[in-house]
């Protein structure tokens, strides 16, 4: 069966053809996710326009994946990153059979159940690194949504750790890639983006180097923070980030291990995703496929 997935990130934009028995994209569009105050209707249009164009007019049915929260009756309920209520997605995807929207990182972590890394596993976590962070507790294919359905926001998470103006800081000011990026400027680098910041890191520019190997390394306290409550049998680290920079991922992993309570043979695994910056997408894409999600959540 073929579904569109749409994965609406905080820096870019997929839209997808996938095949939701195999797991295989078959065409792609990638679009650059605005800033917020240009990511309302008029992108919503284009989006919808290169879907449209995807589906070749065939009643194809679709899942957005979108990088908010997402409420257990699947209502978009912030406005972080882009401002798209669950009213105008149903209104600008119209055409299409069938609509499903979910918060992104559940989205990926259905995909890394049903295809990647996390395939046969039990109780488990996923996290997402990219322009933001977030994370979700897995059993097996199944997300845990908790009461309200933000049991998600491991970014958001405020810190001990204070900016100069003495407010708390959270996970994603550190860790994600916008934050990065601030970091590093605010440091006095002359860095135009985050692909740029990486590539100084990886070539050992000590400033760079510092604000890269620092945000993986808060985000590997973090997780380890998550699996020591949670006691997990595999960590996934997906999006951008960990694929993008070996120096981040290195500084993640070192990080986690040092937080996580011993003994260490009960430690979990760090497993990078395996569908890497397709998981968003492809997860999307099974929102829309129930059928072809269940049967690998009771397989």
């Amino acid at each position: 069966m073929n579904a569109i997935g749409i994965d609406v990130g905080g820096s870019k934009t997929v839209i997808g053809l996938v095949d939701t028995v195999s797991g295989r994209v078959d065409r792609t569009v990638r679009l650059e996710t605005p800033a917020r105050a240009r990511a309302g209707s008029d992108f919503l249009r284009r989006v919808a326009d290169e879907a449209r164009a995807l589906s070749a007019d065939a009643a194809v049915p679709l899942g957005v994946g979108i990088c908010e929260a997402v409420d257990t009756a699947g209502e978009i309920v912030s406005a972080h990153r882009v401002p798209w209520t669950t009213a105008e997605l149903r209104a600008a995807f119209s055409f299409a059979p069938a609509l499903t929207i979910d918060s992104d990182v559940r989205a990926a972590a259905v995909a890394e159940a049903c295809f990647g890394v996390g395939r046969g596993l039990g109780d488990w976590l996923y996290a997402n690194a990219g322009t933001g962070i977030a994370s979700v507790v897995m059993r097996g294919a199944v997300p845990y949504l908790g009461c309200r359905g933000r049991a998600m926001g491991l970014g958001m998470s405020h810190l001990v750790e204070e900016d100069a103006r003495r407010e708390p800081l959270s996970v994603e000011d550190i860790a994600g890639g916008a934050g990065m990026l601030a970091r590093a400027r605010a440091a006095g680098l002359a860095v135009p983006s985050v692909a740029a910041l990486i590539a100084e890191a990886e070539a050992n520019e000590p400033g760079a180097h510092g604000v890269v190997a620092g945000a993986g390394a808060l985000l590997g306290r973090a997780l380890g923070f998550l699996a020591n409550v949670l006691d997990p049998e595999v960590v996934v680290l997906g999006g951008g980030m960990p694929s993008a920079s070996p120096t981040y991922l290195a500084a993640c992993r070192r990080a986690l291990d040092a937080s996580l309570w011993r003994p260490a043979p009960l430690c979990p695994e760090l497993r990078v995703a395996g569908l890497g910056p397709e998981s968003g997408l492809v997860g999307a894409a099974l929102l829309a496929a129930p059928q072809e999600a269940t049967a690998f959540r009771s397989g």
